[in-house]
């Protein structure tokens, strides 16, 4: 059976580029789509676009919200799809994608998750994103890919995992997405080299300057997840240096995941603070390294690489001794 494919685009301020991402969905062709546009009460012309496009829009709205989980929440409670997928206003759907997303969906009735390629468009022209190994269980659990504006999922499946976290901002797919694994596993899963979706990168977009925010809200994700399982000392851990919403949803986990969560963490911590630069990342990772053993066997190359870096920098004795040496080793160069 040919599915429904319901598409959310949440919008704030994005006039600019919202008619087009708008197009980029309604000129999709052969497919049953469901297209809803949220915004958040935008003062720079969205509203007129959207009404110009109001014709091929199911529902849509213009009032203030609590974010882009806020909006996305907003428009599950109207769809109707078998599948859901979001949009940004400030990105596009390619010709045919749909097409590709029904058909997989289709062709696979347990399928929960489909993703395809996704273009990341900037200044500098094209590139296409690397995509995910469904077959690498390890890497899609401690670093998925998550292209986006490309993925889709099951709707029955999301509404059965709650939707999105409205406390989040920055990281709401990621925690979608772990919380999806967690509960389903990764049996259901097929990506497909097809590009499917182009990303825009431009000056204004929020993800610009906002690498503390992604990482604090993920810290606070992965926190609950190690209070789920048992896992004390690496939620301590992570609260030394980072402070996360305090409305974070808990992802379900339980003791026969404890190594899997473990596994993830590690990994979190080795690739955003294998290179030192405060005081509290200096005395998180001091404490992690003291209190959490690691067998490097257990570690691949990347990782081994950046727990090699980070055991460098911490062979000073204390947070000024390490001040010093790196201004010393910044003279010296």
């Amino acid at each position: 059976m040919t599915p429904r494919i319901t598409i959310i685009t949440p919008s704030y301020q994005q006039a600019g580029y919202l008619e087009e991402c708008i197009l980029s969905i309604h000129e999709q062709q052969g497919v049953l789509l469901e297209h809803i546009v949220v915004d958040g009460g935008s003062t720079d012309g969205s509203r007129e676009v959207i009404e110009r496009h109001a014709a091929g829009i199911a529902w849509w709205c213009s009032t203030r919200d609590g974010g882009q989980s806020d909006a996305l929440n907003k428009g599950l409670a109207h769809a109707t799809g078998d599948v859901f997928g979001w949009i940004n206003s400030d990105d596009l759907l390619l010709p045919g994608a749909l097409q590709q997303v029904a058909a997989a969906f289709a062709a696979h009735p347990q399928l929960l998750i489909y993703g395809g390629q996704r273009i990341i468009r900037g200044p500098d022209g094209d590139r296409i994103h690397p995509l995910d190994d469904p077959h690498d269980q390890d890497r899609l659990f401690k670093a998925p890919m998550i292209n986006q504006q490309s993925t889709f999922f099951r709707m029955d499946a999301v509404r059965e995992v709650g939707g999105v976290d409205p406390a989040l901002h920055h990281v709401m797919d990621h925690e979608l997405w772990l919380r999806m694994l967690m509960r389903y596993g990764t049996d259901h899963i097929r990506m497909d080299p097809v590009p499917l979706a182009v990303f825009r990168v431009h000056a204004d977009m929020k993800s610009i300057a906002s690498r503390a925010a992604f990482t604090n809200e993920l810290a606070g994700v992965l926190r609950g997840m190690c209070v789920q399982c048992g896992h004390g000392a690496l939620a301590e851990i992570l609260a030394m240096g980072h402070a996360w919403p305090k409305e974070i949803r808990t992802i379900p986990v339980d003791g026969t995941q404890r190594d899997l969560v473990a596994g993830i963490v590690v990994h979190f911590l080795l690739k955003w603070h294998h290179r030192i630069h405060d005081r509290a990342q200096f005395h998180m990772m001091r404490s992690f390294r003291r209190r959490w053993p690691i067998d490097p066997n257990d570690l691949d190359d990347q990782e081994r690489t950046w727990l090699a870096k980070l055991d460098a920098q911490l062979t000073a004795p204390g947070w000024w001794a390490f001040r010093l040496r790196r201004k010393w080793e910044h003279l010296r160069r």
